[in-house]
């Protein structure tokens, strides 16, 4: 993805490894359980432009199960200012798309919404994103192979060892992961978490990733997060590394990067 010189910024207070401000729980599962649609063709890495947003720029992973990740900021001077992620399921079927349970974590708690649009198999997305803060519309076009290959099965060979990461917060972790794809750190700030990383299923280049989070002053302290990590590279023959992960209610989430 065209994550080149990608820098992470804070946003509206997206879960950091320890406790920030914000309001209550509720919200729906991480895993959803109603039927959808998805058309393979749908599948892959987007890159594109935002409207009616402060916002302008988005990146975008859709997965085999129909799941989408949706990076948002602006582009400046060649560097992509991450400001909150879009997270959700949709169905994808007949060049249409559309999600009931879409989830703006650049909020605290995430605001929930709904995606309607289309894709075409050239490919190419577009379409409006729409909650109680406003629509926001999109178009995007696929992340050239040359940058991220979506069709290069990833592997743990890749991202083992030592990750100085960058939460959307500001805070910094320390994020290990070992030849077989266990993680485990500490956060500036002193919170403690293990979990896992490994390739995912369908062959693809994404990680499937779970956190524990330690006791308190973690921000969800003893419960789980679950999301995604791609790696990719980047200029100076580095390889960057960038994760995103949401609680079990869908409430909180989180998104850091580190390049080495």
């Amino acid at each position: 993805m065209k994550f080149n010189r990608l820098l992470l910024i804070s946003a509206t207070c997206c879960l950091s490894l320890t406790a920030c401000g914000g309001g209550g729980g509720g919200g729906d599962s991480a895993a959803t359980t109603s039927s959808v649609s998805t058309d393979s063709s749908a599948e892959g890495a987007y890159v594109g432009t935002l409207s009616g947003s402060s916002n302008t720029a988005f990146q975008m992973l859709v997965l085999d199960d129909g799941t989408f990740w949706t990076l948002y900021g602006v582009q400046q001077s060649g560097m992509f200012y991450v400001n909150g992620f879009v997270q959700g399921q949709g169905s994808f079927a007949n060049g249409k798309f559309s999600s009931t349970n879409a989830k703006d974590f650049g909020y605290s708690p995430a605001m929930a919404g709904s995606v309607n649009g289309t894709y075409t198999s050239s490919p190419s997305i577009s379409g409006t994103v729409t909650s109680k803060a406003g629509s926001v519309s999109f178009s995007g076009a696929p992340d050239p192979a040359s940058t991220y290959n979506y069709q290069q099965a990833a592997t743990i060979s890749t991202i083992a060892g030592v990750w100085n990461m960058t939460v959307l917060t500001g805070e910094t972790v320390s994020l290990n992961v070992s030849n077989t794809g266990a993680l485990g750190g500490v956060s500036s700030a002193g919170c403690a978490y293990s979990g896992t990383v490994t390739p995912r299923a369908s062959g693809k280049n994404v990680y499937d990733v779970k956190l524990q989070f330690g006791a308190s002053p973690c921000a969800l302290p003893g419960q789980v997060a679950t999301g995604i990590a791609v790696a990719y590279a980047v200029d100076g023959g580095k390889t960057q590394l960038v994760v995103a992960a949401v609680d079990s209610t869908r409430t909180y989430g989180v998104a850091a990067l580190a390049s080495r």
